[in-house]
């Protein structure tokens, strides 16, 4: 973005990229070099959209980004820290018939609910690494209990800076957000 942050919008990272007979890209470094490191030396996005949780969406999350408390991020393996989550309400949903998770999408689930668990605990006073937002309410009224991190249909959000800190906060069509 023009003043800096990184957004990600889904991944596919193939392992057949690191194969020197394929001419395949190798997504996974090029992200690597186009990310800053924050205080900590850790790389970093600001904020990771998953559109939805189909293998070609999210294919390497879990050998390329830290998944778990920002307590537990390490140094040896040096994944890519993921400040703010964003991701459709589909994500909780249990695998079924109709809907089967691959185990990145399992992985990013595991990782949502955390965050929620998170919110649920401390409300607005989550850190970089515990933050995330869902990208409209789920079915049934799943998400009712956490509304202030769910983005609803045909509602704006902004990005707030304050310091080197990213924090998403829901616009409502009759708020008053500046």
């Amino acid at each position: 973005m023009d003043n800096g942050q990184t957004i990600l919008i889904d991944i596919n990272i193939r392992a057949d990229a690191d194969d020197d007979g394929k001419e395949v890209p190798d997504v996974a470094d090029d992200l690597r070099k186009r990310l800053k490191r924050n205080s900590a030396g850790r790389l970093y996005v600001d904020a990771f959209l998953l559109s939805h949780p189909d293998q070609d969406h999210i294919r390497g999350l879990r050998e390329h980004f830290h998944l778990g408390p920002p307590s537990e991020w390490s140094k040896d393996d040096d994944n890519i820290f993921i400040r703010e989550m964003w991701s459709s309400p589909i994500v909780f949903r249990r695998a079924s018939p109709s809907l089967t998770l691959c185990e990145d999408a399992k992985a990013w689930a595991k990782e949502a609910r955390r965050r929620v668990k998170r919110f649920r605990d401390d409300r607005f006073d989550t850190a970089e690494g515990d933050r995330t937002l869902i990208m409209s309410e789920d079915e049934n009224g799943k998400t009712n209990d956490i509304l202030d991190i769910v983005v609803k249909l045909n509602e704006t959000f902004f990005i707030r800076i304050t310091a080197s800190r990213i924090r998403s906060a829901v616009r409502r069509p009759t708020s008053n957000f500046s």
